[in-house]
């Protein structure tokens, strides 16, 4: 388990496999947690501080990291914030490097605002991931939306969508953004409430296709698809696999007849090796179950029940 203060939102594990990294919605802290394969190199666990200090016992609105193998950096996004307009919110992006060793553990190299308008604070952007377009050499990040059509409105359960975004400088008259190219749809037969999460698996080439795994904090189920890049605007595109892709998380089995949901806040996916996957999970809401309580604020190691092909 993750303290029990702090909001787990996602998680990223590092390239070697000794840390996974989780953010929080609820503190700029960063965890630093060993995997059983970093504490046999004498890894330990941390909390690292943000810069600025005084920001470890504010909220923070993280909800997505991801990392960008190019330069060495992560990318963490806050969901929504507060705009100069009323009732308009966007997403902000912190570029960061992160060294668990040295005394300022967090560097902070940029923070720019995606130009992606959102009508609820709570119902931004709740998954992100780093990609390379092979074809072109150009890097985007992708904002996975909460909410069905990116709109927290929306009554629809098949409409998951990912907003592409490029990065545009600053210069001397305006501040730096991530612009939106594009977008791109989840498949339809994929009817979740809510996208809490999505990670890419990530192979050495970087080449796509590849595969891609999303998750649903209120349908307690995770999908997995494919991810592959085209040669025009949204750049990228995903499809179903072959066979039934969309698994339930484990579910309580104290009687055949009363099978219930227990991995109730799932948050943060990240790829362990092909075939298992780290899960992070926010804290239960007051008026959850037991079983809710018992799986929240928490780490979990999962591994799919059927094998997907090299």
């Amino acid at each position: 388990m993750v303290p029990n203060r702090f909001e787990a939102s996602d998680v990223v594990l590092s390239r070697d496999g000794h840390v996974m990294y989780v953010v929080f919605d609820n503190t700029y802290q960063i965890g630093a947690i060993c995997t059983s394969l970093g504490r046999s190199f004498n890894c330990t666990d941390r909390l690292l501080d943000w810069p600025d200090l005084s920001l470890n016992r504010k909220k923070s609105g993280f909800e997505g990291m991801t990392y960008n193998p190019v330069s060495g950096t992560h990318f963490v996004v806050q969901e929504a914030i507060e705009t100069n307009t009323k009732n308009v919110y966007k997403a902000n992006v912190f570029e960061i490097f992160i060294d668990p060793k040295d005394s300022t553990p967090i560097r902070l190299i940029e923070s720019c605002l995606t130009n992606w308008e959102f009508g609820s604070d709570n119902k931004g952007f709740e998954g992100l991931e780093f990609v390379f377009h092979q074809n072109s050499g150009q890097t985007y990040l992708l904002g996975l939306c909460e909410a069905n059509k990116c709109d927290h409105k929306s009554s629809s359960t098949n409409d998951g969508r990912i907003v592409v975004l490029e990065k545009k400088k600053a210069t001397a008259k305006n501040p730096c953004s991530w612009e939106p190219v594009g977008t791109f749809d989840l498949p339809s037969s994929v009817n979740f409430n809510d996208y809490s999460a999505i990670s890419i698996y990530h192979q050495e080439s970087r080449e796509l296709p590849t595969y891609v795994a999303v998750t649903s904090q209120e349908n307690s189920q995770l999908w997995i698809g494919l991810i592959k890049e085209v040669n025009q605007v949204p750049f990228f595109g995903i499809s179903s696999l072959d066979k039934s892709t969309v698994y339930d998380l484990p579910r309580t089995t104290e009687t055949a007849s009363d099978c219930q949901v227990k991995y109730c806040n799932i948050e943060g996916v990240a790829w362990r090796g092909k075939n298992q996957l780290i899960l992070v999970s926010d804290k239960a809401k007051s008026d959850e179950d037991i079983h809710c309580i018992d799986k929240d604020q928490s780490v979990h190691y999962v591994a799919l029940p059927e094998h997907l092909n090299d």
